[in-house]
C-alpha cells in the first residue's frame, strides 16, 4: 500500500542519510569538496571595454533637487495628470499631524495634534460615497433665470460688489421696520445715534440670522480690503498673506459670528489648533519666532467649509 511505500521511503532515506555523512578524525564533520574547488577558481575579470551604466552622465543637474521635492510632495502635486483639483479641496497639512508630534513641543501643540487627528479619523469613519445622480450644471440654471447675469469682473472687484450689495440688503431690513435711530457704518457695526429709550430698544431688537449675516459681511470685509491694500501697493505680498493668515486664524477675536452662533466654536478651535501645528513647523531653528507665517491655506479651507454648509441656513 502506498502508507508502507512512504515509510520505507522514509526509513531507507533517513539510514541512507547517516551513511552518506562522513565524519571526520577530530569528530567534526568533514569539508565538502565543492568549497575547496570554489577557492580555486580565479576571479572574475569583465572584458575590456566594459562600463558600468549611465557612467558618461552627470550624477545630478540644476533641475534634481526639484525633481526630488517633486517625486516626494504631496498627493496630488506629485502627479503630472490626472483629474483637476480645486484648491478647496487640497488638504495641504494632513500629513504633519498623521506623523507623531515631536515630544520637545508644549503641551498645547501636541494636544492640537490629536484634536486635529481625531477630527480626520471621524471624517473618515462617517464618510460615504457619493450616489451616482444627474449632475446639473449652476451657472446655466442661475443664468435661465431673470436676476442673474453674467460678467467678467476681477476678484477684488466681486468682493467690493459683495459688500456693497450686503450693506445695502441690511440697510433695507433696518429701514423695513423704521428704525432711523440705529446706524450701520461701512464695517457692519451697527450701532444707535442716539440714548435710545426703552421701547426704540426693545424694537431695534434683531434676530440672530441678522447678527450673522452682519458678521460674516464683516470678516469678508477684512479681507477685501486687505487685497485692496495690496493692490493698492501699499503692502506686499508677504504681508497680504500674513495678513489673511492673522485673520483667519483670529475670527474670534476679529468678530462676533460666536454670540449668534455658538456652534461655530468647533471651527475657531480647529483654525486655532492648525495655526499651533503651522507655527511649531515653521519657527524652528534659525527662522525663530516671528510676527506671522503667511500659511493662510488650511484656516481658509476650514472657513469656506463653514460657509458653504451655513449660506442655505439663512
Amino acid at each position: 500500500p502506498i502508507a508502507a511505500y512512504r515509510s520505507s521511503r522514509a526509513r531507507g532515506g533517513a539510514e541512507g542519510g547517516g551513511k552518506r555523512r562522513r565524519i571526520a578524525e577530530n569528530g567534526h564533520p568533514a569539508e565538502d569538496s565543492n568549497l575547496e574547488s570554489d577557492e580555486e577558481d580565479e576571479e572574475f575579470v569583465l572584458p575590456r571595454g566594459v562600463s558600468a551604466f549611465c557612467s558618461t552622465s552627470a550624477l545630478e543637474t540644476e533641475n534634481t533637487r526639484d525633481a526630488i521635492q517633486l517625486w516626494w510632495a504631496p498627493r496630488p502635486f506629485n502627479q503630472r495628470s490626472g483629474y483637476t483639483k480645486r484648491a478647496i479641496d487640497v488638504p495641504l497639512v494632513n500629513g504633519w499631524f498623521k506623523e507623531h508630534v515631536p515630544r520637545d513641543n508644549p503641551v498645547k501643540v501636541r494636544v492640537s495634534y490629536q484634536k486635529l487627528l481625531k477630527c480626520y479619523v471621524l471624517n473618515a469613519l462617517h464618510h460615504r460615497k457619493q450616489k451616482p445622480m444627474k449632475k446639473k450644471d449652476l451657472m446655466k440654471s442661475l443664468k435661465a433665470t431673470k436676476f442673474f447675469q453674467q460678467t467678467e469682473l476681477d476678484w477684488v472687484e466681486a468682493g467690493l460688489q459683495v459688500c456693497r450689495q450686503g450693506h445695502n440688503m441690511l440697510n433695507l431690513l433696518i429701514n423695513r421696520k423704521n428704525l432711523n435711530y440705529l446706524h450701520l457704518d461701512y464695517n457692519f457695526n451697527l450701532k444707535p445715534v442716539k440714548t435710545l429709550t426703552t421701547k426704540e430698544r426693545k424694537k431695534s431688537r434683531f434676530g440672530n440670522a441678522f447678527h450673522l449675516c452682519r458678521e460674516i459681511f464683516r470678516l469678508t470685509k477684512m479681507i477685501v480690503d486687505a487685497h485692496v491694500q495690496f493692490r493698492l501697493g501699499h503692502v506686499d505680498a508677504y504681508q497680504l498673506a500674513d495678513g489673511l493668515q492673522y485673520t483667519f486664524a483670529h475670527v474670534g477675536q476679529l468678530t462676533g459670528m460666536y454670540r449668534y452662533k455658538y456652534r461655530l466654536m468647533r471651527q475657531i478651535r480647529m483654525c486655532k489648533d492648525l495655526k499651533h501645528l503651522i507655527y511649531y513647523r515653521f519657527n524652528q531653528g534659525s527662522v525663530g519666532k516671528g510676527p506671522g507665517v503667511g500659511f493662510w491655506a488650511p484656516m481658509w479651507r476650514v472657513w469656506l467649509f463653514f460657509l458653504r454648509g451655513v449660506t442655505p441656513l439663512l
